[in-house]
């Protein structure tokens, strides 16, 4: 059994065929698409767990397509790119991205990441259907809701971690961490961690 359906969607063939060896052999069940477009289209019938999303591609590039698919779906995305600057990483992860590796990059390290995305958002479904079922305590919903990734990070804050240490967790650069706070304190509309933690809280999502 498939331990999840991902869709990679990319404009190198040989990076394509890549991750689709490498999937199986981690046992997920993988479809491909060359261009933003397509994979828009393979999303509207195969109902992937996860997205493998390139940024630079002909046409409509991979920001645009995290855009679209943000509009009608919550699916994890990694956002796969040849593109290092922090501004890349900002527009990444604002237009609704989970997680950002860099090329060239290791395909072991992305299918770690992708078992932990995964897994994060598998337990996170599970608690909220649990807590719905159990708990008469009102939610509070975020007009911008929290990525898989940022939801990890701020557990790591609630935790007491530092920068570096939650750079080192994350096998991020202490940098994107950085960038990462930024956009959850804008999210949250806070200015600082403790005001983060607090408004967490009261949105009932920690």
């Amino acid at each position: 059994m498939a331990k999840g359906k991902i869709l990679v969607i990319d404009d190198e063939q040989k990076i394509r065929d890549l991750l689709r060896l490498y999937l199986l052999q981690n046992h997920y069940e993988p479809r491909t698409a060359k261009s933003g477009q397509e994979g828009l289209e393979v999303l509207k019938t195969f109902d992937a767990d996860l997205v493998v999303l390139d940024i630079r591609m002909p046409g409509m590039d991979g920001f645009e397509v995290c855009r679209q698919i943000r509009e009608t779906n919550s699916v994890p995305i990694i956002y796969l790119s040849a593109y290092q600057d922090s501004d890349a990483i900002i527009s990444g992860l604002e237009t609704g991205g989970d997680d950002y590796l860099t090329k060239p990059f290791d395909p072991n390290v992305l299918i770690a990441r992708i078992s932990a995305l995964l897994r994060r958002s598998n337990s996170r479904r599970n608690g909220f259907a649990a807590q719905s079922g159990e708990d008469d305590k009102p939610v509070h919903s975020l007009v911008d809701p929290l990525s898989d990734q940022e939801l990890r990070m701020l557990e790591l804050i609630e935790k007491g971690y530092t920068n570096k240490e939650v750079a080192g967790i994350l096998n991020l650069k202490e940098s994107s961490v950085k960038v990462y706070n930024s956009i959850i304190f804008q999210k949250l509309q806070v200015r600082n961690r403790t005001e983060a933690i607090v408004r967490a809280k009261e949105a009932n999502i920690l």
